[in-house]
């Protein structure tokens, strides 16, 4: 090292240096100590660089720093192997070099997907333009290349072929779908795991360089084989790194190609739908015409002879027509469940990929704002139930009546015979003409049993798909919609109420009343009237006649609390009839409530939907409220029939009407919320509403909670006291000595 120094300070560029910077000096005392210390400072500077250098190039040269290969660490671990017995270092050694295998298998995958991402990008242009000009096509066509009249041109069997491979293209199409929806989701949210992965990438890297360099505190020195493990580990998290960013830099162009790649597949799928419907109406009428065809042939068989005026030739005629009518509405069952197995076989593959979407959703976006938005609008998709409810029962029908077509099958199986137990059954003596046509007859009904018995079966194979299928298809609803609740009832739905909530307040509380519309004309309003007469009028009359009343349910009231606290005439009874008597009172207002929902969901205003689930929920808090008003109202149920004061009822029914207008806001916005769950989002109106109603709901009931727990213990002594007050024969207990 000192060679090198010295090699250093003989150098002619610095001699030069130092001996110019000599003389100037000589012409300025100040300048040449100033210039001399930084001549120092450079001096001490290249000597610390040249002692870091010739320490970093010793430690390279104790250590391998290229990374070893596979095959290098795969013959070091097989020398370990063929040891019978290992010491605690060897163990150790065999440790690292299994997971540098693994680093380094790690870091062949690594380069893997960054091949196939490279080659992602390169064919992301032409894939686009592929997707964007096949969904050009598809709205382009204004109607489907085949029609009824030229698929009427092809076989039964050429269109079951062609249905069946439709439908398996339909699934397919599904299967991409539901690829391309999970692919774009692990786009959307990849900037999250991206910044996540390559912050703990960068850390790791960074213990990793001390170790190396032997900068961790207290560290022993590395083994050969850990050292080689920690390379590998470098390598690789390095390669993770530079992937990441590349995914990054990919992540815009790979999501337009995702999109527009759902698009295309949305509406190949609604085409090949719409085919497949085609399709089954065509095959639905060839096959309903064969069976006609073979009813036809059936009539025309035996039409025509005088000799089905015979009573047994009658009756037999009159079997196969039974027949040949079931066969035909047995076709055009099949057809239709046939649709219906496509139909909830289609829902029940988007109820599924909502599903998957959903949960991978919820696993990467927990507790942010988009979470509650995708989770709103999933509420809104939901399907509506438009499923067969008696399955069960079809299913056993379908099977009995299969097992009655058997039997009679059997019976033909030797026409013989039965033509001949058909004739000794008869009475009247059989011409041999008879027994000529009873064996058309036998034949025709044979083959109708066959089609019969196949088309039984048929439908006895789809109701049982169908029902399965329905069953699936409720219970994925029903897992969504409690994960949808449940979801939906902790994530936050609008931006925390910080300063810059604050400072944007009036600015948005503008935008939200210039985006409120509502749609209320008087021509519509009256031609809603008049549709809900039929619902109006029986509500009316029933309120007219409660009213009209109102003399005799009070009446009977009052003479119910005076039988309170005599003997002979209380009653458990007392009490329920009258809280039912007040409830009937209230019946009135609770009708009227209702009929002006009613009246607004019949009037088709924008927020007709909205108003009517309103005026339900405000209906039932109607009931509640008025009967707790009443019931604490002077000389009510409250006083006369629990003895409490009339000044605590009247200090309740203050607190109660308090109660009543706080929650009615809540009441709203919880309907606007069930109903429009996106109107949340941006609602600040309802943010301010909600929360001083809530403050207030905590206010007023405060008061309560403070009297109960003050007297929780004084109901009982109240109540003797009042009853020892009203009843004077009631004598207070004397003191036992």
């Amino acid at each position: 090292m000192s060679s090198r120094f010295n090699t250093r300070l003989s150098s002619p560029s610095l001699s030069l240096f130092v001996s110019s910077r000599a003389r100037i000096a000589l012409f300025d005392p100040f300048l040449f100590c100033r210039q001399t210390m930084f001549t120092l400072v450079i001096i001490v500077l290249l000597l610390f660089s040249s002692t870091f250098v010739f320490g970093i190039s010793a430690f390279a040269s104790g250590i391998n720093v290229d990374v070893p290969t596979r095959s290098e660490v795969q013959s070091q671990l097989d020398l370990l192997s063929k040891q019978k017995i290992l010491s605690p270092a060897e163990k150790l050694a065999q440790q690292d070099l299994t997971q540098t295998l693994e680093y380094l298998d790690t870091i062949e995958r690594t380069k893997q997907e960054a091949n196939q991402l490279k080659q992602q990008l390169a064919q992301a242009p032409a894939k686009l333009r592929q997707a964007t000009e096949g969904l050009e096509a598809l709205k382009s066509s204004s109607a489907d290349t085949m029609t009824k009249e030229s698929l009427a041109n092809y076989s039964l069997r050429q269109l079951e072929s062609r249905l069946n491979e439709t439908l398996d293209n339909l699934q397919s199409a599904q299967e991409d779908l539901s690829a391309y929806n999970s692919q774009l989701i692990a786009l959307q949210t990849q900037p999250e795991r991206v910044q996540s992965a390559m912050y703990s990438a960068s850390m790791r890297l960074m213990q990793i360089r001390n170790q190396l360099n032997g900068l961790t505190p207290n560290q022993e020195s590395l083994r050969p084989t850990q050292q080689q493990e920690l390379l590998a580990e470098q390598v690789m998290l390095n390669g993770q790194l530079d992937l990441e960013r590349k995914n990054l830099e990919a992540n815009t162009t790979l999501q337009d190609l995702l999109q527009k790649q759902r698009d295309y597949t949305t509406a190949h799928i609604n085409q090949l739908e719409r085919y497949v419907q085609l399709l089954q109406e065509v095959v639905s009428g060839k096959r309903l015409i064969l069976s006609e065809k073979t009813v036809k042939e059936a009539q025309a068989q035996t039409d025509g002879s005088d000799i089905q005026n015979d009573p047994l030739i009658s009756r037999e005629l009159a079997i196969n027509k039974e027949l040949s009518e079931r066969l035909i509405n047995a076709t055009k069952e099949g057809n239709t469940l046939v649709q219906q197995n496509i139909r909830v076989k289609n829902w029940l593959d988007r109820a599924l990929q909502s599903e998957r979407n959903l949960k991978e959703q919820i696993t990467v976006l927990r507790g942010s704002l988009l979470l509650s938005r995708i989770l709103y609008q999933q509420q809104l998709n939901l399907p509506a139930s438009g499923l067969i409810t008696n399955m069960g029962p079809r299913i056993a029908d379908l099977r009995l009546e299969q097992f009655e077509i058997n039997q009679q099958r059997d019976k033909l199986f030797q026409g013989d015979d039965y033509i001949q137990t058909l004739m000794e059954s008869s009475k009247e003596k059989v011409d041999p003409n008879v027994e000529d046509a009873l064996g058309q007859i036998v034949d025709i009904r044979r083959e109708l049993l066959d089609q019969l018995n196949k088309q039984l079966g048929n439908q006895l194979t789809l109701a049982i798909n169908l029902q399965i299928n329905q069953q699936q298809l409720l219970s994925v609803n029903e897992s969504l919609q409690h994960t949808l609740t449940q979801q939906i009832f902790w994530v936050s739905s609008n931006k925390p109420m910080d300063w810059s909530w604050l400072k944007a307040l009036p600015g948005a509380i503008k935008t939200e009343l210039s985006n409120f519309q509502v749609t209320l004309s008087l021509g519509d309003a009256l031609a809603g009237l008049l549709k809900s007469l039929v619902f109006l009028i029986p509500m009316l009359v029933v309120a007219v006649v409660i009213r009209s009343r109102y003399h005799m349910i009070n009446t009977y009231l009052d003479q119910l609390a005076a039988d309170i606290g005599q003997l002979k005439r209380d009653s458990q009874m007392h009490t329920p009839k009258a809280i039912l008597l007040t409830v009937l009172k209230i019946l009135p207002n609770v009708l009227l409530i209702l009929g002006i929902g009613y009246w607004c969901l019949r009037s088709d205003f924008n927020l007709s939907g909205l108003l009517w689930s309103f005026f339900q929920r405000l209906a039932l808090f109607w009931l509640v409220f008025e009967l707790t008003y009443r019931m604490l109202s002077p000389g009510g149920i409250t006083e006369r029939h629990f003895m409490i004061s009339t000044d605590r009822c009247a200090h309740y029914r203050r607190q109660i009407v308090r109660l009543g207008a706080a929650l009615l806001p809540v009441i709203f916005w919880s309907v606007l919320g069930e109903r429009s769950p996106l109107r949340l989002v941006d609602d600040v109106i309802g943010q301010i509403v909600i929360v001083i109603a809530l403050a207030l709901l905590a206010l007023f009931i405060f008061p309560f909670c403070r009297d109960s727990w003050r007297e929780k213990d004084s109901h009982a002594v109240r109540l003797c006291q009042r009853r020892m007050k009203s009843d004077p024969l009631i004598s207070p207990p004397t003191a036992q000595y």
